[in-house]
């Protein structure tokens, strides 16, 4: 894996949000899906990873919980969260979902609350937050040679676009990363994107609970103990 000592904020040239951030403890609100799975400590224990690519962040609880997991392991690693933080197509699609984008002068502002549960938790240290497109994201840090050990996917829920996630972010895992695809079985678009990718790139899909393993060495695997452990609603997100 591509040494990243330096640190992600200064390979990319990125300032430091959290500098001149002011906190504002009104905005904070913890409201997240699938953010505790425990499929993220199974992929952070299994690569140890000293980078964490988040596509699709949202109000950063998933990021916070993975934060939360490597301090507790003592690895050091940094989480870089990609995200433009303007919402989903259902934000515009579906009436009423658009409040919950909190615009301000017409612009979403879930970003503010972001930075406020980030900074809450106490996690700034090492999330490191990339407002950008998952494409134009993806490209750049491609081009610039980094590595993560794991990837959450975590963005588009359409087919086409989730499928282009994957093929994007596939190249940015090291050889003994873990990509983690979120709302695989709760999302027909997604789960059809993920399992066509995972026989795309020949490699065993490792599935649960409204996400999927995908590791990229051929011969990483797990057993999974199977559980009824709750019900849940297809694409309710």
């Amino acid at each position: 894996m591509k040494d990243i000592s330096e640190g992600i904020r200064a390979r990319l040239g990125l300032e430091n949000p959290f500098d001149t951030y002011v906190h504002d403890p009104s905005r904070i609100d913890r409201q997240g899906w699938n953010s505790r799975h425990g499929f993220f400590e199974v992929a952070i224990e299994a690569a140890a990873p000293r980078l964490i690519i988040e596509l699709g962040v949202w109000k950063g609880m998933s990021s916070i919980h993975m934060a939360e997991i490597v301090k507790a392991r003592g690895l050091g690693a940094e989480i870089l969260a990609v995200d433009t933080w303007l919402g989903s197509s259902n934000h515009l699609a579906k009436p009423g979902r658009r409040e919950e984008l909190h615009p301000v002068d017409g612009y979403p502002s879930v970003y503010r609350t972001f930075l406020a549960n980030v900074v809450d938790a106490g996690h700034q240290d090492v999330i490191v937050p990339l407002p950008m497109d998952g494409n134009s994201a993806a490209y750049a840090l491609n081009k610039l040679g980094v590595k993560a050990g794991v990837i959450h996917i975590d963005a588009s829920h359409e087919y086409a676009s989730c499928l282009a996630d994957l093929r994007n972010y596939w190249p940015l895992l090291a050889d003994d990363g873990i990509l983690i695809a979120d709302d695989y079985g709760s999302w027909p678009g997604v789960s059809r994107a993920v399992c066509e990718f995972a026989a795309e790139v020949d490699r065993p899909l490792f599935g649960s609970m409204s996400k999927a393993l995908l590791p990229k060495s051929p011969t990483l695997g797990f057993d999974l103990k199977v559980t009824r452990k709750r019900s849940y609603r297809r694409g309710d997100k």
